[in-house]
């Protein structure tokens, strides 16, 4: 890293101050046209040195040569050196000389430097999604092209002063570099069918309230708050402006607070929209039945923020393998990072794979006679194929004890039977825990399930 060989040739070469500079394993966030910006700048401190270039190698190759003549004043000479660099999958290395004659000195190096494009993860457990069942499953997803940068934890002033960059672990937690499990196998994807490499910073901690995601006031990068630790990670890392997308699982530890759910994540929100102004899409995982008992009023919260948050898209985890009740088994993990990384490739990356990638998400409920014993429902995506197990009609509730008996799926609509005549004003459809014997899901196609819901019935 530079700071290291600055310190070790200081006593013997000249001092040079750098303002700006790449370090080892660097991800620089890429432009518009797949390119970043690689500057060096700063003040060579002794005079006598007539010339101050950078020699780049892209894996190991020579790839550029840039030069700058000293010019002093007050016996300091400043300089500033820059040169592109695409995103892909090749490393770049950096070695600063300066020249006097024949003589050259080296006075900071760099390896392994990328451009690619950087994600946020924050939330709570399952957003940490660290391997907590000991399966020792999820780092066989580690890849050089997928980075991170600083401490995921919960230790102010660490997470503060730790300004390295790490390859990706999906194992541990609150830990250098930790992304968790999906958040690696989502990096993974990411790169294997873009070939760009891709850096993720993950802010969550276990067990946490919506509340304490939310900044302090008046000061949003304070290291005491979880909100500031990982925003003061996006600056030392050089990323914060380049975001290009906030992954966010969270809701468990709200219970049944529902009522203040939508107030705060829409604060939550337009924080991030000021302190990542290059942010263009937020996911939001729906949380599941389970550890916490997160009402089905406050899933239907969130099921329902994205009809009025535009940059936000919301993805389901019912039918989502190896749920314990509360987390998942690496196999729960990797289809977490499936289904978001669809919708990634196509919101971002203009994957022509958008078929049954989206959750099936209901659009209205309503009776189809007037004796209120069967309901309709329609759902948002016209060509989605639906599928429903008949262990998933446990799953429905109406407010007066009437049971669903029957239903029969044609293309995005389902019919539901009930045993009676019902004088209930609302359908809940709640999912349910872990492996529940004569459990079924809603699902399409691809086997996503449906995001739970709490609705009106329509006359």
């Amino acid at each position: 890293m530079f700071l290291a060989t600055i310190l070790l040739l200081c006593a013997q070469t000249p001092t040079v101050e750098f303002l700006t500079h790449p370090v080892d394993g660097q991800l620089y966030p890429r432009d518009a046209q797949s390119l970043a910006d690689v500057r060096i700048s700063g003040q060579v401190h002794q005079a006598g040195w007539q010339r101050i270039f950078v020699i780049a190698n892209r894996d190991g190759i020579p790839f550029s040569v840039q030069a700058q003549q000293l010019h002093y004043h007050g016996g300091k000479a400043a300089f500033d050196l820059g040169l592109k660099i695409r995103a892909e999958r090749h490393a770049y290395s950096f070695r600063v000389m300066l020249m006097n004659g024949a003589h050259t000195q080296q006075v900071g190096a760099a390896d392994n430097v990328v451009a690619g494009d950087v994600f946020l993860i924050q939330g709570q457990s399952n957003a940490v999604a660290w391997d907590a069942l000991g399966e020792g499953l999820a780092n066989r997803e580690q890849s050089p092209w997928v980075r991170s940068f600083g401490t995921a934890t919960a230790t102010s002033w660490i997470s503060a002063r730790d300004k390295n960059w790490y390859q990706a672990d999906g194992q541990t937690a609150l830990d250098k570099g930790s992304v968790g499990a999906w958040g690696l196998r989502m990096g993974r994807l990411l790169v294997d069918s873009t070939n760009i490499p891709v850096a993720i910073l993950n802010g969550a901690v276990g067990a946490t309230a919506i509340r304490y995601h939310l900044p302090k006031e008046g000061d949003h990068g304070d290291t005491h708050k979880m909100y500031g630790r990982l925003l003061t990670r996006a600056r030392n890392a050089g990323v914060a402006n380049s975001v290009r997308a906030m992954i966010w699982h969270q809701g468990e530890s709200d219970g049944s607070d529902a009522r203040n759910y939508a107030k705060k994540f829409s604060q939550l929100h337009n924080a991030w929209l000021e302190d990542y102004p290059s942010l263009e899409m937020v996911y939001m995982f729906q949380v599941r039945e389970g550890c916490g008992q997160p009402s089905v009023e406050l899933r239907e919260v969130q099921r329902s923020l994205k009809d009025h948050l535009p940059l936000l898209q919301v993805m389901s985890t019912t039918a989502v393998p190896g749920h314990d009740g509360c987390h998942y088994h690496y196999a729960g993990y990797q289809e977490f990072a499936s289904r978001i990384t669809r919708l990634i490739a196509r919101d971002l990356y203009g994957s022509g794979v958008t078929q049954d990638i989206d959750a099936p998400d209901l659009d209205s409920v309503s009776f189809t006679t007037p004796l209120h014993q069967e309901l309709r429902l329609v759902f948002r995506d016209a060509d989605d194929t639906l599928h429903l197990d008949l262990g998933a009609l446990q799953d429905f509730e109406l407010t007066d004890g009437v049971t669903v008996t029957n239903a029969t799926v044609s293309a995005n609509t389902i019919l539901l039977t009930l045993s009676g005549p019902t004088t209930s004003r609302t359908l809940a459809y709640n999912g349910h825990s872990g492996h529940r014997i004569g459990g079924g899901w809603i699902t399409n196609a691809r086997g996503i399930g449906a995001l739970t819901f709490k609705v009106l019935i329509q006359p």
